[in-house]
């Protein structure tokens, strides 16, 4: 456990989780990841504190995605990938990760996992890594030393990016299911047809695909769109390491 000065620490000094590959990917046998997910609690948990049990994601999201930021900067972006996706095993989809406000009740294991592949997922979205890193850098600088809420975080992104993040930010953590990214081949016709399934109406969040010699930006909405495109369906790829979704063919 994370509280300042009053450490727990169950791992043995040992890789992965006592031993175990913690991801399944074999990334974690490389580092003990109890050691960095608890010392990143003294950015996301200790420094800035989640106001509500609710949003508790603040902390455990953000120390996992953390664990994948150590993975990047030792191994490399690819390995951190891994690493992190490696995580999907663990996501279970069955209950929104902010719970009903005001309630003593932890929020389901998906604050950890699903709250990092989310972040992953967001990092995406910005598209951009230089703006990534200084929006995380000027996060902490802004919040540090704060109770804040998940409400704090989405007008901070919003604010930062200019973007309007908030229904992407709903669908993952207000929701328990995965958007769905649905396509519709005409193979025919060098066409595919694209939409988003999703429980947040104006949820429109853009996403890689094509391949991954050649990633093309597409922005779905809840509206069908066509492309052309020369792949077949079994060729048609979504960049789903990227961004946390599920994809529907037909």
């Amino acid at each position: 456990m994370e509280h300042q000065s009053a450490v727990t620490y169950g791992n043995h000094f040992a890789n992965g989780y006592l031993e175990r590959d913690w991801t399944g990917v074999g990334i974690s046998p490389r580092f003990d990841f109890i050691i960095i997910h608890e010392s990143a609690h003294e950015w996301f948990g200790n420094s800035i504190t989640a106001a509500d049990v609710s949003d508790m994601w603040i902390h455990e999201g953000w120390a996992t995605y953390l664990e994948s930021l150590y993975v990047e900067y030792m191994w490399g972006h690819d390995d951190a990938l891994k690493y992190l996706n490696g995580y999907k095993s663990k996501v279970r989809n069955t209950q929104p990760i902010v719970t009903q406000r005001g309630v003593n009740r932890t929020p389901p294991q998906d604050q950890y996992f699903k709250g990092a592949l989310f972040l992953n997922t967001l990092r995406s979205v910005v598209n951009d890594d230089a703006r990534w890193w200084a929006l995380l850098h000027d996060f902490y600088q802004h919040f540090k030393y704060q109770n804040i809420m998940t409400e704090d975080v989405v007008e901070y992104f919003n604010q930062k990016t200019g973007m309007s993040l908030t229904p992407i930010f709903d669908e993952y953590l207000r929701h328990p299911a995965l958007p769905v990214l649905e396509l519709k081949f005409d193979e025919a016709g060098g066409a595919v047809s694209y939409r988003w399934k999703a429980d947040e109406p104006a949820f429109a969040m853009p996403v890689r695909v094509g391949t991954k010699d050649h990633w093309e930006m597409v922005r779905p909405t809840a509206e069908w769109k066509t492309m052309k495109t020369p792949l077949k369906k079994d060729e048609f790829e979504v960049a789903a390491d990227l961004y946390y979704v599920n994809v529907s063919k037909m």
